[in-house]
């Protein structure tokens, strides 16, 4: 199974995931958050390095991790692409909560179907 983690500022990710795992009835058994202070100082950056690294390393069980963002670009997806280089990782960024209710419901598919999953579920909540 692909594991699934959630790099965000703040708590947007646990929440996000607390409704939409409250949304759906069900919960991911191979997820992961790790919340990124907004204000985040250069001295703290390796903490939060290595927090996303070892996320990565407990999560993928040989299927690969999935990483949602909240933002392309900021400090929290740029973590996650730089782990990715050396991990088998797809990322996806603009976290909304229609995305994350397609890859709960859709965990089982595997690791490149999923985030084109995720990304169609963030679309389609757009209106």
């Amino acid at each position: 199974m692909v594991g699934v983690l959630i790099v965000t500022h703040n708590r947007i990710g646990e929440e996000m995931l607390a409704t939409a795992q409250a949304i759906v009835g069900k919960s991911l058994t191979n997820v992961d958050k790790v919340s990124i202070p907004g204000n985040l100082t250069p001295d703290k950056l390796g903490l939060y390095a290595d927090k996303v690294k070892n996320s990565i390393l407990s999560l993928d069980k040989g299927d690969g991790v999935l990483i949602v963002t909240d933002m392309h670009g900021a400090t929290p997806s740029n973590l996650a692409h730089y782990f990715a280089r050396e991990h088998n990782v797809q990322i996806i960024s603009g976290l909304n909560l229609p995305m994350l209710i397609r890859v709960i419901n859709y965990a089982e598919q595997p690791l490149e179907l999923l985030a084109k999953t995720g990304i169609v579920g963030a679309n389609k909540g757009i209106v």
